[in-house]
């Protein structure tokens, strides 16, 4: 029998569910042009990935270090994104920042299927390359402004108990993107040709990139600020008027117009811990991703077992996203990409041993790459979360992307080329990238809650728990002796966000 205690907390967690996913409804139906636009962009960052052999070819004269150092380009151009569309994201709006970043990445996409080549002459070779850096330059800015605003808006207008389950919709859009990406590229080349693929059939996988781009710019138009934002401006106006009758006309406060430099001041050491913890997703994401798709079959898979086993990671990673999106609800956003990260470290190096000793078998680099990989990947990615908690309202957008877009700039853009670079070094040495990625996001992670333990930091700033519910680990880094359960607290509060009143 159970006890009238049991029942009610088995009542509440069904009334729970209900809510979540009525949440879940909401967002998909009055955001979903948002969720689309990201799906564009993370498609651009994987359609030159896995083009990269027509790209080598046709901009870099066969240079495969260089083609993924123009990939990488993208990267190094997204923190200024980050920066710029964070600051006019906080002073401006979510939504005025949301509508231009997706017109950048619309035109950077379709112009880099527009390009002229080699093939025309060694003029127009130069030509094109040096347009093509400028555009992996726009679509790094634009493409940084849109998921740190997206991620911020998200996590603005969800409820605070489903926090995990509305980031996981972010989640599912990277691999929605990867995979669209993917399978355009297969399907052009089996209907056109290996030949005429090479020839002019590549352009279209970016140009096609204009219709969802420009149904999600039509979705975009008065999309509605969030709660938090206007009332954190509302706040900001009354301290100003308040300063102004008490100083004077000139008298401005701080936080009301906070410069990019004052952002920086007041959220160092937490900009440095989300950049910290980006490491491992990032490097996974387009290093045991991306690059070993790539790597397995310049290593001799046919093109139909890389399109298997991309298929399988990317599904994998989707029908894990909402699972772990309540693990992060249950147990805490920091529990799980520390396990995540952890399992990185320890397995990065003898999962590539082993796709090193088969790559051509599909019964390695499915469990490997297809499962190990999803899943690892799938637990880190949740950094979204994790990096936008760190940040206050007044200045979340700004410090969310100057942190999480300089990880990825380095993490994830460096990876393939680090990749490359260290298998010509040493014969493992992608795994030992792999490892020591996860290696940096897991003591990452664990500085982060020794800092807050001694109150150098505030690690969350939207929701208080669950955040690292292992009561043994925080007893001794983290919390310190806290109470048994006081991790495991219920999250389905009565608090309910304005936006999803309806």
């Amino acid at each position: 029998l159970q006890s009238p205690l049991q029942i009610t907390i088995a009542n509440n967690s069904f009334v729970a569910m209900g809510a979540v996913t009525d949440d879940l409804k909401y967002l998909l139906r009055v955001y979903w042009s948002l969720l689309l636009g990201n799906v564009v962009e993370w498609y651009e960052f994987a359609i030159y990935a896995y083009l990269e052999s027509f790209m080598e070819e046709k901009f870099f004269k066969g240079s495969a270090v260089a083609t993924w150092l123009g990939f990488g380009m993208t990267f190094i151009a997204r923190p200024i994104g980050g920066a710029i569309f964070g600051a006019i994201g906080d002073k401006c709006g979510r939504s005025v920042s949301m509508n231009l970043t997706i017109i950048g990445m619309l035109v950077a996409t379709c112009g880099q299927g527009m390009l002229p080549t080699y093939a025309s002459g060694e003029v127009a070779g130069n030509v094109g390359v040096s347009i093509l850096l400028c555009l992996r330059v726009l679509q790094g800015v634009s493409a940084a402004g849109e998921i740190g605003t997206i991620a911020t808006y998200i996590v603005e207008v969800g409820r605070q108990e489903s926090l995990g389950r509305s980031m996981s919709l972010v989640s599912i859009t990277v691999s929605v993107g990867f995979l669209a990406a993917k399978a355009v590229c297969f399907t052009l080349t089996s209907l056109l040709g290996a030949e005429a693929m090479r020839d002019w059939g590549w352009r279209l996988p970016f140009i096609l990139a204009a219709i969802p781009g420009l149904i999600s710019v039509a979705g975009r138009r008065g999309m509605p600020e969030s709660s938090a934002f206007l009332e954190q401006q509302a706040e900001a106006e009354k301290e100003q008027e308040a300063a102004e009758q008490e100083g004077g006309a000139e008298t401005e406060v701080p936080h009301s117009r906070s410069s990019m430099r004052q952002v920086v001041a007041d959220n160092g050491p937490n900009i440095w811990i989300g950049f910290g913890a980006v490491a491992c997703a990032a490097t996974m994401g387009y290093g045991g991703y991306v690059w070993t798709n790539v790597y397995l079959g310049k290593r001799g898979m046919s093109q139909s077992g890389t399109m298997i086993t991309s298929m399988v990671t990317r599904l994998v990673s989707m029908a894990l996203a909402f699972p772990l999106g309540w693990v992060v609800d249950r147990k805490g956003v920091a529990w799980l990409m520390f396990v995540a990260s952890c399992g990185v470290a320890v397995l990065g190096l003898p999962c590539f041993i082993l796709l090193d000793a088969f790559p051509t078998s599909l019964w390695v680099s499915v469990p490997v790459v297809g499962i190990c990989f999803a899943v690892l990947g799938s637990g880190s990615g949740c950094c979204f979360l994790y990096v936008v908690e760190l940040f206050p309202t007044a200045s979340r957008a700004t410090a969310m992307g100057i942190s999480y877009n300089l990880g990825m700039s380095i993490f994830g853009g460096l990876a393939p080329m680090l990749c490359e670079a260290s298998l010509r070094l040493v014969r493992y040495g992608p795994g030992f990238v792999l490892s020591l990625a996860g290696l940096w996001t897991s003591v990452t992670i664990l500085t982060a809650q020794i800092l807050k333990k001694n109150g150098v930091v505030k690690l969350t700033h939207v929701r208080e728990r669950p955040y690292f519910s292992s009561k043994r680990l925080l007893c001794r880094i983290g919390d310190g002796p806290a109470e048994v359960g006081s991790e495991d607290v219920d999250v389905h509060s009565d608090s309910s966000n304005p936006d999803l009143s309806d």
